[in-house]
């Protein structure tokens, strides 16, 4: 039986791959194939059993009905010491091990689907980008597109012309409601003109790119103060409170359910942030906050976070945080099916990755 390869790519970060990876997953398991999963390049270290991994790609492969090994399902990590055996020009790890470890992912699978890296470039140092890893794997790429709608859909545009027909189409994800007409309207027909096929439109869904406080503790390598018991309260976004408690308070009341950087020294914008829909306050500095303020925020159940890195940097380590979503959190990956189904014309789809819309028999 052949063996149908689905190349998921993006040209810029945080797109959205892995949601529709899981999609896409389920989707043709529910039809009767049984699909097998792929990431050549990952980014996300994790060490599973002794073996270094990449954490999307270890969650994906562990709700297959059949999961690959894990030192087959992503065969090259940008770990710290892969990235300085690249530059010192030792051997690292690239083309070969990817075909190899492709192989053993596909025995016993009608569908492969391979999550290429974070945009079009990345790997390219190691031939590992995203053209790299189509030439070894082959197949059609579903591009997932996080459009800007000032600017000119440029990037889907040269993905285009750098993919050419081994482009079957686009998925515009994270687009919020204000902006549908404008994606629907304008963009579409605009790349409809171009042979570039719209397969569906994915509205932004914050729930989906919400992190845990026990996320944030770890990413920041924080202290956690109080209401410990909240390690697993979902923050929404984050805010920096840098000015006076009067303009902070109405600056906190537009948020919900979000994180709050401050000086530690800063009581007067923690007790503002408290007065909100406040899920964590995030202290930096190392310094320890008045009695008053750890008080407070006990009653409410608050969690309060000190970082030992000033305020810029924990606002850069947070942004990172924030900008991935993650379908580790409790019902996330449901709510992903869910949307895909409601927003993507699944029989197009399929059809333009070659793709029976209905279970039995390949052609």
């Amino acid at each position: 039986m052949d063996k149908t390869t689905i190349v998921v790519a993006s040209t810029r970060r945080y797109s959205g791959k892995t949601g529709v990876c899981a999609a896409l997953v389920d989707l043709l398991a529910g039809r009767g194939y049984s699909v097998g999963y792929f990431k050549p390049y990952g980014g996300m270290p994790r060490e599973i059993d002794g073996v270094v991994t990449d954490s999307d790609a270890a969650f994906i492969n562990r709700f297959l009905a059949a999961p690959s090994p894990d030192d087959a399902v992503c065969p090259v990590v940008r770990t710290r010491a892969f990235v300085e055996d690249l530059l010192e020009g030792r051997s690292v790890p690239g083309a070969p091990e990817v075909a190899a470890a492709l192989t053993r992912i596909a025995e016993g699978h009608d569908v492969i689907i391979v999550e290429a890296p974070s945009d079009m470039a990345q790997g390219a140092a190691a031939k590992l980008s995203t053209s790299d890893i189509l030439a070894i794997t082959g197949g059609k790429v579903l591009l997932v597109e996080a459009s800007e709608v000032h600017d000119p859909p440029d990037r889907i545009v040269a993905a285009r012309t750098e993919l050419g027909e081994a482009l079957a189409g686009v998925i515009h994800n994270h687009v919020r409601e204000a902006d549908l007409q404008h994606i629907r309207e304008r963009v579409v027909p605009f790349l409809q003109a171009r042979g570039i096929r719209t397969l569906g439109v994915l509205e932004h869904d914050p729930v989906l790119s919400s992190v845990t406080v026990r996320e944030i503790a770890d990413a920041l390598g924080g202290r956690v103060l109080c209401a410990g018991d909240g390690l697993e309260t979902q923050v929404a976004s984050f805010m920096v409170g840098a000015m006076g408690q009067e303009k902070a308070l109405r600056f906190f009341r537009r948020k919900a359910h979000k994180a709050v950087v401050t000086g530690g020294d800063r009581a007067d914008v923690q007790m503002a942030a408290l007065e909100t829909s406040t899920a964590l306050l995030v202290l930096t500095g190392n310094m320890t906050p008045s009695p008053a303020v750890v008080a407070r925020a006990d009653e409410l159940g608050v969690c309060v976070l000190i970082v030992d890195m000033d305020t810029l940097t924990a606002v850069e380590q947070l942004d990172t945080l924030f900008g991935h979503v993650r379908l580790h959190g409790p019902g996330k990956a449901d709510r992903m099916r869910r949307m895909f189904a409601e927003g993507v014309d699944i029989d197009a789809l399929l059809a333009a990755l070659d793709i029976p819309s209905a279970s039995g028999s390949r052609p």
